[in-house]
């Protein structure tokens, strides 16, 4: 639940946020029009989105491109309450931003994520979010223009970080919607802990539009999909990680309860866990000898 939230407004919309909240919380983002910076603080969290998951802790904070999210936070220590400070980049403020700041040529591109960086948060970010302290609780200081160069600084602190390439990379495509299928959207989650109206939020979908689509693009429900998808995952990780034991198995295929899968998997596979792991593992080594 949301406690307190407050504002330091650009030309009537809300740039720079802070909101104050009792963990866990879920909340749909939908950034169609703006990306975003997060500081978490006193809480740690998953960024749920149609190419996969972020995770995110105090320590850090998150460039997020446009696009639609679920983002689930939850809190390090139960007995306090958390924040986020939620830096909104829209469009005709970041143009003038990235204007007016030399943005440097990455020669060796590197292997990124298209949608988040995540950064490290060293002095000079933990510096510049206690300025904006400083601001929230002094409001009549925050002119428009000072609100500029704080957006300004905090492009500035991010190209200038110690791994500055996927900031300098997604910088460039802050603004690019990128498209995906549905089979691409639930096919990178499916071994997340997410419901149909949150895999709906991140498809931008109701969630009856999300089913009726979905039945027909697969001719089956959302639920049994994600357990076939599951349960496949598990047959092919109990032969590849012949060490590990059922339950490790179920807990990496989605599955909180070990017994739970050993009962599906058994009513997919017509064998238990254990006996479809022997019975594999033996026929590659007969294959072996043959």
């Amino acid at each position: 639940m949301i406690l307190t939230q407050r504002h330091l407004e650009l030309g009537g919309k809300a740039v720079i946020s802070h909101f104050t909240f009792t963990p866990p919380l879920i909340a749909a983002a939908e950034l169609d029009n703006m990306a975003c910076f997060i500081f978490p603080i006193q809480t740690q969290g998953n960024l749920y989105r149609a190419d996969g998951k972020t995770q995110v802790s105090n320590s850090q904070g998150v460039l997020m491109k446009c696009g639609t999210y679920v983002n689930k936070w939850e809190g390090i220590d139960e007995k306090k309450v958390s924040e986020v400070v939620i830096l909104r980049l829209h469009p005709e403020l970041m143009q003038k931003v990235l204007e007016s700041t030399p943005v440097p040529t990455i020669h060796n591109k590197v292997e990124v994520g298209p949608t988040n960086a995540v950064v490290e948060l060293d002095v000079l970010l933990s510096k510049y979010l206690d300025g904006l302290f400083f601001y929230f609780d002094n409001q009549e200081l925050a002119t428009e223009e000072l609100i500029r160069l704080k957006i300004k600084e905090l492009t500035l602190l991010l190209i200038n970080s110690r791994n500055p390439n996927p900031i300098i990379e997604l910088l460039s495509s802050l603004f690019r919607k990128e498209k995906y299928t549905l089979k691409q959207m639930v096919d990178a989650n499916f071994l997340e802990d997410l419901s149909l109206d949150e895999m709906a939020s991140i498809a931008n979908m109701s969630a009856s539009t999300f089913k009726r689509k979905f039945k027909t693009e697969f001719n089956t429900t959302f639920s049994r999909y994600i357990m076939a998808k599951r349960l496949e995952k598990a047959s092919d990780l109990l032969i590849r990680k012949s060490k590990a034991t059922i339950a490790e198995i179920a807990y990496d295929c989605g599955f909180n309860d070990p017994a739970y899968f050993t009962k599906s998997f058994k009513k997919h596979y017509g064998k238990s866990p254990t006996v479809y792991r022997e019975a594999k593992l033996k026929q590659t080594i007969l294959n072996w000898k043959n």
